[in-house]
């Protein structure tokens, strides 16, 4: 998973909670990028199986994708939250910097990250 891909479907669901319907132009509006990026996401989030096109510019996550802010979501939250109040980064920063960060690092360490915000910490 990169930290792009994490970005735009963590976007969309977040979008898809405010509305019932998530278009293309309010998905670059919500991440600050033209919408020609948003059609490349969209492309690699289609061919991946993270999310669909609707009819009239709709997005939506599949299945796949929702399992995937399922998984990152908790540790996002632990990671922005220390971002913002142990470092003391803007909201924003933080939440773009958590994203790069969990990005990058394996679908098993976030698990494990997402544990230690659950309190439910498993050491192997």
């Amino acid at each position: 998973m990169t930290s792009s891909l994490l970005t735009y479907i963590m976007a969309i669901d977040a979008l898809a909670a405010e509305s019932e319907r998530v278009r293309s132009v309010d998905l670059a509006d919500a991440l600050g990028v033209a919408r020609a990026s948003v059609c490349k996401a969209m492309d690699r989030l289609t061919e991946g199986g993270y999310a669909v096109r609707g009819g009239g510019g709709g997005l939506r996550l599949t299945e796949k994708g929702c399992e995937v802010v399922k998984n990152y979501a908790p540790a996002r939250r632990l990671v922005r939250s220390m971002f913002a109040d142990k470092l003391g980064l803007p909201a924003q920063r933080a939440e773009r910097e958590s994203l790069a960060v969990l990005g990058v690092l394996s679908e098993d360490t976030v698990k494990r990250i997402a544990r230690l915000y659950e309190g439910g910490e498993e050491r192997k």
